[in-house]
């Protein structure tokens, strides 16, 4: 009887470990398999964005395909150059504009272009979408030579290296960012 009771205790303790180890093992793979998460780059003043990037024209919500809700705020700037970026802000302690633009934004290829005629952006909204899960690719509203409006939907690009900027709300994400030029302006 005692031997059993032996042989059933350690039995019960070899269970025990193999049950610790392969929940260890699998929290271990669980992490380290994991993307990891980018550096942060750091939200600024709006004038120290405007010396780099031109004057900020107009503002929108970021589309949000996986975000369920309004998204970050969006900032576009035109440099002298006629490029139109597309930055991250957010709203400072102090109520002030903040901006975040990568040290490698410069580096990323057009992620769209203008229309030819596009003359002015007047305003930018996300296009509706139907349904509630995201808000839709961001839309420009711009005026054309002739004082005509028009709507024109464009792309982002996403930075894959160095430090990015951050969605200020949950779920926190990697935000995008657009370098917009004109038809026929060259890439």
């Amino acid at each position: 009887m005692r031997l059993e009771f032996i042989n059933e205790h350690r039995l019960r303790r070899i269970m025990a470990l193999c049950f610790w180890s392969v929940l260890v093992t699998a929290i271990l793979l669980t992490t380290s398999c994991r993307r990891p998460e980018s550096l942060r780059a750091s939200y600024v003043p709006i004038a120290q964005l405007e010396q780099s990037y031109g004057r900020l024209i107009t503002v929108s919500n970021e589309p949000t395909p996986d975000q369920h809700g309004t998204g970050d705020r969006l900032g576009l700037f035109r440099d002298e150059g006629g490029t139109v970026w597309g930055i991250p802000l957010t709203v400072g302690d102090n109520g002030s504009v903040l901006g975040c633009a990568p040290p490698m934004l410069r580096e990323v290829p057009v992620s769209d272009t203008l229309p030819a005629d596009a003359v002015e952006i007047v305003g930018a909204t996300n296009e509706p979408n139907g349904w509630r899960g995201g808000t839709g690719k961001l839309e420009l509203l711009f005026r054309d030579a002739q004082g005509g409006l028009r709507w024109h939907s464009v792309a982002s690009v996403e930075i894959k290296t160095g430090p990015v900027c951050w969605s200020q709300s949950p779920p926190e994400q990697p935000l995008r960012y657009y370098r917009l030029v004109k038809a026929n302006a060259g890439k």
